[in-house]
This record gives structure tokens, sequence and C-alpha cells, in this order.
């Protein structure tokens, strides 16, 4: 059964006069029939009025139908629906309609099953242009004996969504809870150690905040609010009690603070959403049109570039996850088939990398962007080949070389913004909001073939290198950090930019061109800048836009910025000298994934079943989007909402406005963010003597609270040797894994993580 996807609002069963748009008050209505003996009659509907003296009362509960005629052709952004009597059920089954070219049209967003509620709000999604002078809603199941409807309201489109009654939005579909709280938070929880922080938008500058425990009074921290943000990251509690802020009157949703909290609720999610959401394999596995690997991918779906690097940051974590995913051999062979099967004993992640590759090699697709994810699976290769037959190497790698210089592209790709596909050869067009083209995404793949040629012994290698070098060279000189478009205004692709041009400095510090320090600190700057409100959030510009906007209502959804800003902002701030700015930005970061969490103004986890899938939330988004081109409304830990422009500063009542869907681009951004995280928290310590030495190592693996479990590092000696060590978590819910060992030789390396997120320390 498909989830309901309505925002709900509850409003009083008085009478209630309605705004004067209303297209539909006073209008003329037709009825399929009409029980003459209650109170009330058809026209009542369109009054303007909610009471058990004004409503419609269908004669039976066969299927039924209302016809408004509107006075004018308008377009029209959704309706409301008033339904029953005291003590009766709603309509449990409906749909809307509109009338075009004399004939009646389906509108896949207002087609609604297993409703449960009175007073219904449908917001029409962008799927169909609703442009009418007729709307018709069919009635087709219900536990009573007639369909009953109060009143119905037809609304024009407005890009700040359907009119709201009374200050606020106060219910919802699912969920229980009569309002938001008026303190802000990640609903979930918070990682010890980091920022930690929310806001409270109607509390005066200097309000005492306390943190208490829930349930409980007693105040176990307590601090000031300023310019409505409160700040806690002092209080850093090793307990498994939820907690809760008190300012004012205002009490927050309960929450947690724990070792990796965010990693622990969302390690397992990231790697589900990947599993479902593959393209026929998946949980959905009908053709959809213009996705390959994944469902909705289109050309830029990012999938190797993250998913090989959250490996690589952290492989003991992927290692222990169950196995959900088996090889399915393909029913045409030109879907995927041209890479062997791995060995079943894979970690999940392993096989979605090999998916991955394996359905760009098998259709040969050819555009830039496809090329570049093939350069992650060839780079990883040392990493994963104890899984995978020696063949699919082969087979990626002679692919790889022999259309990395392709200038042509397979098909026509939807979406497609490039210019020309070489991949050596500079890019100097900027892509739209669209995401599809984002400033340097040629970069990190040709400067992991450079590796891989090398490797290889590729007589011309260096080409690889130079082109990336060329790239950088130019983003330092023409790209101007101010200009939206190269930053936020990329919508999700965002983390491509600064990751890739930290991945140059961090790889190759000698060789990298002069100013990239420079210029990464610059953006640094802009993004403190943009950041400084009340939401921690950075906004697009420096004036009053927040998020994307566009031309239509729906612009923009931009989770996907949200989520992966992480991996931005920590990829580079180890080049940041002002210890001050490195603090800000480690806040920015943390901030926006709270924004993800619940810390914004709509109050909600950007998934809607967040609620289901992620420990502590309290609010999933308004609404998932059925069907779609990815039909990923089912998978696991979709991440599919975020506030819109017209949010902010503080416009709660503005409800479910724009558009709301999942998209493996969203998704794949949090990826990354997870990698760098793991990265950025890998830490070895060794003490000892010359012969005996203690080795700990601080990572994101402490998932179970009540479990000591272990993490395998490498040894590696002087001539590359490499034995294994297995380290043991101090306590069962500590940071650190720890050994004491007996060194055998000198120049002895231990190291954690592969590739370029290796964390490694020598032990003399």
């Amino acid at each position: 059964m498909i989830k309901q996807l309505l925002v709900i609002v509850l409003v009083s069963l008085a009478s209630i006069s309605f705004a004067q748009n209303n297209l539909a008050q006073n209008r003329i209505i037709k009825v399929s029939s009409e029980n003459t003996n209650a109170i009330g009659s058809a026209k009542k509907m369109v009054d303007g009025q909610v009471s058990e003296s004004s409503q419609w009362v269908s004669n039976g509960n066969d299927p039924s139908w209302i016809v408004i005629g509107l006075d004018k052709v308008n377009k029209i952004g959704g309706i409301h629906l008033y339904f029953n009597m005291p003590n009766s059920k709603p309509a449990e089954e409906f749909r809307a309609e509109f009338k075009r070219n004399g004939q009646w049209q389906s509108i896949p967003s207002a087609n609604v099953t297993a409703n449960k509620f009175n007073e219904v709000a449908l917001a029409f999604d962008a799927t169909v242009d609703v442009v009418t002078d007729s709307i018709r809603i069919v009635l087709t199941k219900t536990k009573n004996d007639n369909f009953v409807i109060k009143e119905i309201c037809v609304w024009p489109e407005n890009r700040l969504g359907l009119p709201q009654f009374g200050t606020e939005v106060t219910g919802y579909v699912g969920h229980p809870e009569p309002y938001v709280p008026k303190i802000y938070i990640n609903q979930s929880g918070y990682n010890l150690g980091k920022p930690k922080r929310f806001t409270a938008p109607l509390t005066d500058n200097g309000t005492i905040f306390n943190i208490v425990e829930k349930g409980k009074t007693n105040s176990l921290f307590r601090g000031k609010i300023i310019n409505n943000i409160g700040d806690f990251s002092a209080f850093n509690p090793v307990s498994e009690k939820e907690y809760v802020i008190v300012a004012d009157t205002f009490k927050s949703f309960p929450f947690r603070i724990g070792m990796w909290w965010i990693e622990r609720v969302t390690y397992q999610n990231a790697i589900n959403f990947m599993i479902d959401s593959r393209h026929y394999v998946g949980n959905y596995t009908k053709k959809c049109s213009g996705t390959y690997g994944w469902r909705d991918d289109s050309h830029f779906g990012w999938e190797l570039h993250t998913l090989v690097p959250q490996y690589l940051s952290n492989p003991e974590a992927y290692l222990r996850m169950p196995h959900q995913v088996s090889y399915q051999a393909p029913a045409d062979s030109t879907l995927w088939g041209a890479l062997k099967p791995y060995n079943e004993s894979a970690p999940d992640i392993v096989k979605l990398i090999h998916w991955g590759a394996d359905v760009i090699v098998s259709q040969k697709l050819t555009h830039e962007h496809f090329k570049g994810q093939l350069a992650y699976f060839l780079y990883a290769w040392p990493y994963i080949k104890q899984w995978l037959p020696q063949q699919n190497y082969d087979v990626v790698k002679k692919f790889a070389f022999e259309v990395w210089q392709l200038k042509t592209v397979d098909k026509s790709y939807a979406y497609n913004e490039s210019d020309g596909h070489d991949m050596l050869a500079l890019k100097t067009k900027i892509g739209t909001t669209k995401g599809a083209l984002p400033p340097g995404a040629s970069i990190i793949p040709n400067l992991m073939m450079y590796e891989v040629a090398k490797r290889e012994k590729v007589e011309d290698a260096e080409m690889y290198f130079d082109s990336a070098y060329n790239q950088v060279k130019w983003m330092i000189e023409k790209l101007d950090w101010n200009d939206p478009i190269i930053t936020k205004g990329q919508r999700m692709s965002e983390f491509i930019t600064m990751t890739s041009l930290t991945y140059m400095l961090n790889q190759y510090p000698d060789r990298a061109p002069v100013g990239l320090k420079q210029k990464i600190a610059d953006w640094a700057d802009v993004v403190i800048r943009r950041s400084d409100n009340m939401w921690d959030f950075r906004k697009l510009d420096d004036k009053e836009a927040w998020c994307p906007t566009g031309t239509l209502p729906q612009h923009w959804n931009e989770v996907g910025n949200i989520v992966g800003f992480p991996a931005a902002i920590i990829s580079m701030v180890q080049y940041i000298d002002n210890n001050d700015k490195a603090n800000r930005l480690h806040e920015i970061a943390y901030a926006q994934l709270d924004n993800s969490f619940g810390r914004n103004p709509c109050g909600r986890h950007c998934s809607f079943d967040a609620e289901a899938e992620i420990e502590g939330v309290d609010l999933g988004w308004y609404h998932q989007h059925p069907g779609g081109i990815g039909q990923l409304e089912n998978a696991r830990f979709v991440l599919e909402g975020s506030p819109k422009n017209a949010h902010y500063p503080y416009h709660p009542e503005r409800g479910d406005i724009g558009w709301t869907e999942g998209w493996v681009s969203f998704n794949v951004a949090y990826n990354l963010s997870l990698a760098y995280m793991a990265w950025i928290d890998t830490k070895f310590d060794v003490s000892g003597d010359k012969k005996w030495k203690t080795i700990r190592l601080k990572v994101p693996l402490n998932f179970d609270y009540k479990k000591t479990e272990t993490v395998t590092v490498d040894l590696t000696n002087k001539n590359g040797e490499i034995t294994k060590l297995i380290l043991t978590e101090e306590s069962k819910n500590s940071e650190y894994f720890s050994a004491k060992i007996k060194i055998r030789a000198s120049n002895t390396t231990v190291s954690y993580g592969l590739g370029y997120f290796r964390k490694s320390v020598l032990m003399n």
C-alpha cells in the first residue's frame, strides 16, 4: 500500500471564512447522487463554511463523484477537502481529476489511498500542469454508509503553497504530535565532542536555556541563547539518556548525545538506499527511462564517486555489515554482465561498486561523467580485488583507456550540459542549477587515472596529471566564489568542486598549481560570511536568497547540497591556518547535517520515512513523491525534501511548498560526507619503548554501545610486507581501540583506511 502523501491541516470544525482566492467558493457544483434526507446539500460544499449543517451526503457508499465548475480557466495548485460527521470515518480512497480538451485527466499527486484524516490538503506537484475550468473529485471507498463532505476549497497555483488557516500547520499525516516545538534541533541526536547547536527563533536575546533529562526538571547544562542560537557543544555526557532543551516557555523534542551518533544511525541506512535504488535489481525492477545503474541517475548520479570513498575511509564499518546483495544474472546481457560475478563473500558496498562499473561497461556508456566513475573503480582495485575476478579489472581498464579521450558520446542524455566528452580536455563550461556539470568534475578521475596509468606502466601517464593540473589552474584563475552558480547553485553537486581541489592539494602538495591553498581559503571566507544567521545555514548569496530558486513553484529541492556540504568543508578545513575560522567551519558543517535532521524552519527531517528508519527522529518530511522516474518512494532512507527559499528566515506557516522527490544524487552527496567525517576523525596514538608499543586508534566504529568491538589495522614493515593486527575497543562505549604489541622490525608503519583516505603512523 502506498503511504499517504498529504499535508494535514487541523482546523476547528466550527464555521471558517475562507480566503477570497478559493476558486470553488459559490461556484456551480454537480454530484453523482445526494441523500435528500440528510442535513445540507451539494451546494453547501462550496459555501465557505465548515459545519455539520453545511455539508453534502451521498446516496449510498458506491463510488461517487463531485464536479466543480470554475468561473474561468485557472492553473490549480491544490485542493482542501473536509470530511464527515462526528464519530464517522473519512473517505479512505479518493482522487482528483481535471478536464482538459473535454476529457477528464488524472492528477498523479492527488490519488489518495489509506486516508485516515478528516481534513486533507492536497498540493499538486509538477507531474502535470492542472490548467482547467473544471475539477472532479472521485470518491471510491469509505467505511460509512455514505460519503460526507463539509467543504471543498480549490486553490490557484502559488509559489508559497496552499493557504493555511491560523498561524501554523499543526498536524501531519501519520504523526501524533500536535505541533512542532519552537526549539529546533537535530531530532535524532548529536555526536560527542562535536558542535551541538540549536535555533530558537521566538526567544529574546540572552534568554537562558537548560538541558534536562527527559521526564525530569534538574538542569544538567545551562547556557544563553544569543541571536536565536543556543550552543551546548561543551555538554558531552557519556550516557544513553534522552535530553530536552527548555527555554522560556518552549521545550524541544527529546534527543540523544552519543559516540559517533550520526554515523551510528545512518551508516547502514546509506547502504540500504544504494541497495534498494539500483535499476532492475533493486526494490523496483521495471524499466525506468533515462536511468542506468541506479534509478533516476541519468549521467550525474556520482555513485562510484562516493561509494569508493565510503569504503576506503572506513573499511571495517562496511565489512561487518550484514549481506543483503546476491548476484543476479541479467535477462538482457546489454544491460549488465560484461563483468564476471563477484565472490558472494564480498561486502555489499563492494558488490555495489561492481554493479556500477558493470552497467557502464556493459552498456558502453561514454558520457564524461560515466567515464569518470570508472576511474574510481580502477583506482580502488588493489583494495577490492580479493572479491573480484581479474577479468573485471581487465574489462574496465580496456574500456576506460579506449574511450577516455573520445569526444563524442554514445547516446543523447537527458539534462546533458557537456560541451564534449574528452576527459583530458579543459572544462570551461559551468553547469546550471540542475547540477549536471559542476566545476572540476574531471579532476579526481584524471588524477586517479594517473595513478592507474603509473601502476600499469603506461608510457604517457603524465597526460592525466597534466589535464587535472590545467583544470585546477583554470579554476583558480576563473572561478568567482561570490557567484552562487559556482557553489550552492549546483544544488546537489557542489561537493564535486571543493573535494576535487582539495584532492589535488592533499595528494600532490608539491605539484599543485600556485594559489590553490589561497583559493580554498577564499571559499571558506564566503562560506563563513553567508552562514552568519540563526540557522548557521550557508545561504545562496549575500542578499535575501537562502536557497536556489527558479521559474517554477517546484524549484528547487536542494537537499543534496545540504547533506553533501560537510564533505566539502571537512576536505578543506585542514588548510585553514586560523583556528577561529577552522572551528567556525566545523560548526557550519555540522549545522548542515542538523538542518537535514530538523534544525530548519520546517522542523522536519529531510526524509519522509525518517521516523521509522532513523532512531530518535520525531518528524519526517511532509510527503514523498509517488512514482517519478526513479520510483524511489519505497526505497529505504530516501533523502527527498528540504526547506525552500520562502521558508527562510522563519516561515513554518508556509508548510509543504515546492518540489519534493528522492534522487540518487541527493543520497550520494550524504555518502561522501560520511566518508570525509570518518577520515577526519581517524587518528592514531602510539606510545611505549623501542620494543613494546601500545597502539590506539580513534575511528567511527563504536556503533553498539553495549558490545566490545574490534577493528583490524595493517602493520607494514620496511619491505612493504603487511600483517594484520586486531585492536579491541577499550571499553564497551569507547572511541578508542587498542593493542599492545612487540615490534619485531624497525620502520614499521601502522595504518587504517585505504588509498587516499589511509591514515598511518611510523613506529620507531
